[in-house]
């Protein structure tokens, strides 16, 4: 999502408020207030009244207890400037094609990195997640007693069907074996332990 730059601050647009509409007045009033998540959240109109009293242009904005770096300490504060300038605005102050303020466009950046942020982390997750699923499925079976030419064939065939290549065998197989024990890989495929052997794999490949 792309934010411009060149969106007035509220202040800019009161400025131009006060050298206008030297007669109008700014009104606010708080429409609602609650607590949801137990986050407060409120509702604030603005309006603008001219010289008679009447109302020629409205403003409403909606700010919720931590959903920006300002609403953290301040979002009473910045919901009525919100509404304030959405009133400026539809009272004709403003950038032409700009209905949002300067401060809005920044809370809306705010939330979205805000929002990005989580769903990396729902993401990242998501995909431990389905590791750990998957790594429950992998079958070691074929890592059996059975030494024989034929059983070291059968086992052979189990790595290449779960991704695991002799080349890696044989790198963890000279970094494991530093005192020569088993001076080739088919000596350690041949006289490891079963079970060893099992919990070899699992923790040098992560499964």
């Amino acid at each position: 999502m792309e934010f411009r730059e060149d969106y007035q601050k509220v202040a800019e647009r009161q400025q131009i408020f006060k050298k206008k509409f030297s007669t109008h007045k700014i009104t606010t009033h708080l429409l609602d207030t609650c607590i949801i998540d137990g986050k407060h959240q409120v509702i604030i109109k603005c309006e603008i009244l001219n010289g008679s009293g009447k109302v020629c242009a409205t403003g409403i904005a909606l700010e919720r207890e931590g959903t920006s770096k300002i609403n953290k300490t301040n979002w009473l504060e910045n919901c009525e400037t919100s509404a304030i300038g959405r009133a400026f605005r539809a009272l004709g102050i403003g950038d032409n094609d700009n209905y949002a303020s300067k401060e809005e466009v920044d809370k809306a950046k705010d939330k979205l990195g805000e929002v990005e942020r989580k769903e990396n982390i729902s993401k990242g997750k998501a995909l431990t997640s389905k590791a750990k699923k998957n790594a429950k499925s992998i079958d070691l079976s074929f890592i059996t007693d059975d030494r024989s030419k034929q059983g070291l064939v059968a086992m052979n065939n189990g790595f290449k069907m779960i991704g695991i290549t002799k080349a890696q065998l044989t790198l963890f197989h000279k970094n494991f074996d530093q005192e020569g024990n088993y001076p080739t890989l088919l000596d350690f495929m041949s006289k490891y332990p079963t079970e060893d052997l099992k919990k070899f794999i699992k923790e040098k490949f992560s499964l």
